[in-house]
């Protein structure tokens, strides 16, 4: 049975890429720009071309290159027929058989039916390892990674990762192009269910609104999909009993501005990507664990995933809503891009334990650790993948 066990420990020092230019200006901070040029995104594109510059510049490793490397772009601004390659890719993801999970294993882990469920049970599995840890977004990258390669390898799609830039649906995710409901789409927004109230999450002490959704998808190519595993821990939903219960149920979104208009506005996000200089702020801040702002508690990471709801809200199974791997490609694209503003500080600064919150109490772990990815794949060495370009472990990409 695959369980979560502390990871490895060592400290072997790990020579991270260095540059051709040494005399890289400081990175940018939110002082120098207006504030209406940081509200409208004006100030984040800057960032973005300042960031990407820097790539430029980087000698990666293993063959790979800024010039070599794939583009992961904004789901938007996809080809319609690419659009709809990934989305067929994942529907058949959906419905191949799992491949990591052995018939030895398989009775322990009943909700398993899929390679898709693979990952779900996965993220699952180490939720409490990957969440307010050292290695948030380095396993999250790879994870995505992971998921990437399956899609191009097993359903053959041929293009690259797209991400969900939620800065411009902050002020109305439901009207978002991704969630239309045509065959070029995420889906739709669901049904609307009327007449609920507003639900007070305990642990954050936040009461939110009901969103405009709230039932099955009615359109999409998501429409028939069924989500074996989870919830675990939805507010106002029979959650499962244990962890790897078979529990068919279709797929919801309960698309909510409450979030986003507080957590993914291009202000909030480029303050956070601006005034924290160093990992530990920088990542306690992005996902609402005790940062500069008490009140934040769900961070421009956890705004998203409560912005769509349904799936997504669930703290443990979110991955079961393919727009899990749109969303966390964001979020790899704001860390890629804090990194690359100061590659030779950022590029392999890393802060924290393997446990959430360091509870229970774990080591400090560094980069010779091994990152765990139970039915996914094999274990991942942490100083790997701190680089997309680095070309370790198959990165090689970059954002555009």
């Amino acid at each position: 049975m695959f369980i979560s066990l502390p990871l490895a420990m060592a400290s072997k020092a790990f020579a991270s890429l260095s540059t051709t230019d040494n005399t890289q200006a400081a990175p940018p901070h939110s002082g120098d720009f207006s504030q209406q040029d940081i509200i409208d995104g004006t100030a984040f594109n800057n960032i973005s071309r300042e960031a990407d510059q820097n790539m430029q510049a980087l000698i990666g490793t293993s063959g790979c290159t800024y010039d070599t490397a794939q583009q992961r772009q904004e789901w938007r601004t996809l080809e319609p027929a690419t659009r709809k390659s990934f989305t067929d890719a994942v529907t058949c993801l959906t419905t191949l058989p799992p491949t990591h999970m052995t018939a030895e294993e398989a009775p322990s882990y009943p909700g398993i039916k899929s390679r898709h469920d693979e990952y779900v049970a996965t993220h699952i599995n180490y939720t409490l390892n990957i969440h307010n840890t050292a290695d948030f977004f380095a396993w999250h990258r790879t994870f995505v990674h992971f998921w990437e390669q399956d899609l191009q390898n097993l359903c053959g799609y041929a293009g690259v990762m797209p991400y969900w830039n939620w800065a411009l649906d902050a002020d109305a995710p439901q009207d978002s192009p991704l969630f239309v409901g045509d065959e070029y789409s995420m889906g739709s927004n669901v049904a609307f269910i009327p007449d609920r109230t507003d639900t007070w999450l305990a642990e954050q002490n936040v009461t939110y609104p009901p969103g405009t959704g709230g039932g099955c998808l009615l359109s999409g190519p998501f429409t028939n999909l069924t989500i074996n595993l989870g919830p675990l821990d939805l507010p106002n939903t029979n959650n499962v009993n244990s962890s790897f219960e078979y529990n068919p149920h279709c797929l919801s979104r309960d698309l909510n501005p409450f979030f986003t208009q507080i957590y993914n506005t291009f202000n909030n996000l480029t303050h956070v990507l601006l005034d924290n200089t160093d990992i530990a702020s920088f990542q306690a801040n992005f996902q609402g664990y005790g940062g500069a702002n008490p009140a934040d508690h769900f961070g421009a990471h956890g705004g998203a995933h409560w912005a769509t709801g349904g799936s997504m809200s669930d703290f443990h199974s979110s991955p079961a809503d393919p727009l899990f791997f749109l969303h966390h490609a964001m979020v790899d694209r704001v860390y890629t891009l804090w990194q690359n503003l100061d590659f030779n500080a950022r590029g392999m600064a890393i802060s924290g334990t393997s446990t959430l919150g360091n509870s229970p109490p774990s080591a400090e772990m560094t980069l010779e650790d091994l990152m765990p990815f139970g039915f996914v794949a094999g274990d991942v060495r942490f100083g790997d993948v701190m680089d997309t370009l680095g070309g370790e472990r198959g990165l090689c990409y970059r954002y555009v």
